[in-house]
């Protein structure tokens, strides 16, 4: 029996690589998924394999409208059980040529608004007594040594220190709060050069880029009921390039 049949699960970012994989491995395990993307035209492409035991529901309530996205996906699903929140693809800017007006931008969008989306799953999931939430967070927001990514590496990094806050808040109530630290996956290497490509895989002891099912796989774990015991942590999705 599979562990999420039934189950409501929200996917933030669907439309990506990873958020498309996420989307893909709870219709697998019988899950009804609400999938969700900023740029609703990212969704068009997403849609259930044949036979497929899940059931999959798109909003196009922007997320940047929290309070009336969380009531697009209630009116589609009801209770919440699980929220995976995926980063979309990023432009990089050196530190001192990012304008104001982007970086704002930026926080927004990677901090602002899906720490309201938590906080308005969260509540539901503390009223029904238990839940998951997974977020995906780049590992420039964890160790800072990326560049030309400063106000994303800082949402991002903001984001990991919220949902610690949030996990120790609601671990008594039965909700967990993980993250998810990718790097070097290969959505974001797919349109480097032969020759970068190969550099790139010098710096990674397992020598090879990271796959978006292996990090479905992370949040399914982390949505499981093997992983109630694990909340406030983040899971390295590095290929051993970067161990604490």
């Amino acid at each position: 029996m599979r562990e999420f049949a039934n189950s409501n699960v929200i996917v933030l970012g669907a439309g990506n690589s990873i958020g498309q994989a996420v989307t893909t491995a709870f219709l697998r395990q019988g899950a009804r998924v609400i999938a969700a993307d900023g740029a609703t035209a990212a969704l068009a492409g997403l849609v259930p394999e044949p036979g497929q035991p899940g059931t999959l529901h798109h909003v196009t309530v922007d997320p940047s409208d929290p309070l009336a996205f969380m009531r697009a996906c209630d009116e589609l699903a009801g209770d919440i059980d699980v929220l995976v929140c995926t980063a979309p693809p990023i432009d990089h800017v050196r530190v001192l040529e990012m304008p104001a007006s982007a970086m704002r931008d930026i926080i927004e969008r990677e901090l602002v608004t899906p720490a309201l989306i938590m906080q308005e799953a969260a509540r539901r999931m503390v009223a029904k007594g238990c839940g998951r939430i997974v977020v995906f967070c780049s590992m420039s927001g964890k160790t800072g040594v990326h560049t030309n990514v400063a106000p994303f590496a800082a949402a991002k990094g903001g984001l990991l220190a919220y949902l610690r806050v949030m996990a120790a808040e609601l671990a008594a109530a039965g909700v967990t709060v993980n993250a998810v630290a990718t790097s070097l996956f290969e959505s974001q290497v797919a349109s480097l050069a032969p020759d970068e490509r190969q550099e790139l895989t010098r710096g990674i002891p397992v020598r090879r880029f990271g796959r978006a099912d292996e990090a479905a796989h992370a949040a399914l774990f982390l949505a499981s009921r093997n992983a109630a015991f694990i909340t406030g942590e983040t899971l390295n999705l590095s290929g051993g390039r970067f161990m604490d």
